[in-house]
């Protein structure tokens, strides 16, 4: 195959008398480069040069005028948030491809919606490696990036496809050159080169997060939840407690969301709770509690979760009192005793980072 490519690029591109100027694109630099031994003149040019930076994607003032041209002005700050990001040399850059997808969106419909076009072009599959590889230093890092922070990272141009798996940072090296993390600063430190990296936009942090939400699920297939699910279901706080902070500890979080990541997390864990029906954000009483869990068995008490996110470490407990408290004066476990329950157990939970606090309340129904 290196015999064949080599003739092929010799013919194609130096004895082609009728070519002045070519290029040829690619994530990476070629490992065997030998097949350009009858190539003169050949330059490597990554995303850290400056030249031709402006060729790689579209440039804002480009951006602008496309959505000026459909009369579409007023989408130009989702553009950015969604597309915008990307640094190649000194230029930044939006994502050609996924702005061409948006505007032929916004075209029929001022309104659409943004979405991922670039999680359907390829598999994503050095996001889920690095994330399902991942130690605990690195789960740190992809928690610092998905919460809008940056990492820094030695780089390497010469780092090739059969690099990528040999140690971490060339996990890191190869995201950041293709495009999957951008360039924040770049600083030399004697023979090396150290960039602050960060996930470029919406539409990347949309990858990233679907990522973490699949591993997660495969994890938890994975586990014997039991203990949780035992200690919740009868009341044993601590031991609920216990086993929360354990599967928080070994998760990756990225808390924007702050109380729906949490409530995400538990209805991630609760999900293989067999023979029990498992709902949330519904309507009960005078509001939508957070999560409910029942069974068919009237002689088993159903379950009703509240979740609080604490600003601070110490306030947790106060968060798991003004839990129980919404429970109470919203009234979320109306209608349990007409179908027959005669006790419900009410959780506060109070999340800080990775801890949680547990509350419960047994309240007493008066079957109708």
């Amino acid at each position: 195959m290196i015999q064949f490519i080599r003739s092929l690029f010799e013919s194609a591109l130096k004895t082609n008398e009728y070519l002045e100027f070519a290029v040829i694109t690619g994530c990476l630099r070629i490992s065997k480069e030998s097949i350009f031994t009858g190539l003169n003149n050949l330059k490597i040019i990554s995303i850290l040069n400056e030249e031709y930076d402006e060729h790689f994607g579209f440039v804002e003032s480009e951006v602008r005028d496309l959505l000026s041209f459909y009369q579409r002005e007023a989408q130009m700050s989702t553009m950015k948030k969604w597309y915008d990001g990307y640094q190649f040399g000194n230029t930044e850059v939006y994502n050609p491809w996924s702005v061409i997808n948006y505007v032929s969106a916004l075209i029929p419909n001022a309104h659409a919606f943004p979405t991922a076009a670039w999680s359907n072009t390829s598999s994503n599959s050095i996001v889920k490696d690095l994330i399902y590889r991942a130690d605990d230093t690195v789960r740190d890092e992809i928690e610092s990036l998905m919460n809008g922070e940056t990492i820094e990272k030695k780089v390497h141009e010469d780092i090739t496809y059969e690099d990528i798996y040999a140690s971490p940072d060339n996990l890191w090296n190869f995201l950041f050159f293709t495009g999957y993390l951008k360039q924040v600063s770049i600083r030399m430190q004697g023979v090396n080169r150290y960039v602050t990296m960060a996930i470029p936009n919406h539409e990347l942090l949309h990858i990233y997060e679907n990522t973490v939400e699949n591993w997660f699920r495969d994890e938890i297939q994975l586990q014997d939840l039991s203990i949780l699910y035992d200690a919740m279901l009868n009341g044993r706080t601590d031991i609920f407690q216990q086993e929360l902070e354990k599967q928080l500890q070994s998760t990756i979080s990225y808390m924007d969301s702050k109380e729906a990541f949490y409530q995400g997390f538990l209805l991630g864990l609760l999900a293989n709770l067999k023979k029990y029906i498992v709902k949330s954000n519904r309507e009960a009483g005078l509001g939508r509690y957070d999560i409910c869990v029942r069974s068919n068995n009237v002689r088993i008490a159903p379950v009703v979760l509240e979740l609080k996110w604490a600003k601070k470490f110490k306030l947790m407990e106060d968060a798991c009192d003004e839990a129980l408290k919404q429970i109470e004066d919203k009234n979320y476990t109306e209608g349990l005793e007409e179908n027959g329950y005669t006790e419900v157990i009410c959780y506060g939970l109070g999340f800080f980072n990775k801890q949680v606090r547990v509350k419960m309340v047994r309240k007493e129904l008066e079957c109708s």
